[in-house]
């Protein structure tokens, strides 16, 4: 049994520490820019991967999402999401590993 509780441990601060990384572009000089990362258009159909993580994660507030792909990251999607239309929140989302990092302001230039 302690085995098994080291290993969640273990996995879980591997992804504490990778997340950092991903987001910033792992060794890349200047990370990119969210609107050249996540290019639109904003996609606004249900995602299953993404809802999946949202649950797995406890996200609360996301009545309505919408979402872009990452063109670096197979499986990584921004997504904005809200539970009256009018106030959004961000999301960074991994749709195989179901991790999500957030909630973030929302970039406003997006």
């Amino acid at each position: 049994m302690k085995s098994s509780k080291l290993q969640l441990l273990c996995g879980a601060l591997t992804i504490a520490l990778a997340l950092p990384l991903a987001l910033m572009g792992c060794g890349e000089s200047q990370p990119l820019p969210l609107a050249q990362r996540y290019p639109g258009p904003w996609h606004d159909d249900l995602h299953i991967g993404i809802s999946r993580a949202l649950v797995k994660n406890k996200i609360r507030g996301c009545g309505e999402y919408k979402y872009r792909p990452s063109i670096k990251d197979s499986g990584e999607y921004l997504v904005h999401c809200s539970a009256d239309g009018a106030r959004w929140s961000a999301y960074i989302v991994w749709e195989h590993s179901g991790a999500v990092t957030g909630p973030h302001a929302p970039d406003p230039s997006l």
